[in-house]
């Protein structure tokens, strides 16, 4: 796929990874469309940060876990770009609980968020790409889809099931529209950790260093251009899932 000029939609893209990917897509030439939920002003920033590389860029507010904000949301940018190209499943929610301590309420929110989301952003953003010249998906998953996390357990099964998605959503669109997958492993600090601490989980770490998001990008990149791959997961985590 040539990227420039391209639309790609980068869901959660306001800040974190999904930021840097909307940033890294920008640099690639491509016109950036991001969603967010709460986060408007750092939505608005990103936005401008998009501008100033000389792309254009949009910000719609949308909470994944109503179906109809999703199609309101692709609505929106259909009508501001007249086409999408490429989706970035890249928005989550990351709830820990033990697993005997789960509700009913708290296990529906996160699968809302983390897989039924992502499966209305396909199923919408798949109608509007089939109606022009197709394109390519990628859906963020994590460690927890190789690793099940027991401090997470809700969370994993809900990446699992997005795992799922990307390999069923890529037989169902094929030849039109490609879809994988990117695993990352630790590649941004965590909310309230200092760098002393993030740092220190190197040496659980086989390359025995932290990724960036660069890392990701240039695995997101890699799958933009690379137009005979489809169904696929790229795991971009130095080693961790395999010890």
């Amino acid at each position: 796929m040539e990227l420039k000029d391209r639309l790609i939609l980068v869901t959660g893209g306001a800040h974190r990874l999904g930021k840097e990917m909307a940033l890294h897509a920008a640099r690639l030439g491509m016109n950036v469309a991001i969603t967010y939920n709460a986060a408007s002003a750092a939505a608005e920033a990103t936005c401008a940060e998009i501008e100033a590389l000389g792309r254009q860029a949009l910000a719609v507010r949308c909470d994944q876990a109503n179906a109809d904000q999703i199609s309101e949301a692709i609505d929106k940018i259909a009508s501001h770009f007249g086409r999408l190209d490429c989706l970035v499943n890249s928005a989550s929610v990351l709830n820990q609980k033990d697993f005997f301590e789960i509700t009913p309420q708290e296990w529906d929110e996160v699968q809302a968020v983390n897989t039924r989301g992502p499966f209305f952003f396909i199923q919408t953003a798949a109608r509007l790409m089939l109606a022009s010249e197709g394109g390519a998906m990628i859906n963020i998953i994590d460690e927890s889809v190789l690793k099940p996390s027991l401090e997470y357990p809700h969370h994993s099964i809900s990446k699992s099931g997005l795992w799922a998605l990307t390999r069923l959503s890529a037989i169902r669109l094929a030849p039109t529209i490609r879809v994988n997958a990117i695993l990352p492993g630790a590649v941004l600090k965590p909310s309230g950790w200092d760098e002393a601490r993030y740092q220190a989980l190197a040496e659980h770490v086989p390359l025995k260093r932290m990724g960036t998001p660069q890392d990701v990008c240039r695995a997101l990149e890699f799958l933009l251009l690379s137009d005979y791959i489809t169904g696929q997961m790229i795991v971009v985590e130095g080693g961790t899932t395999v010890i």
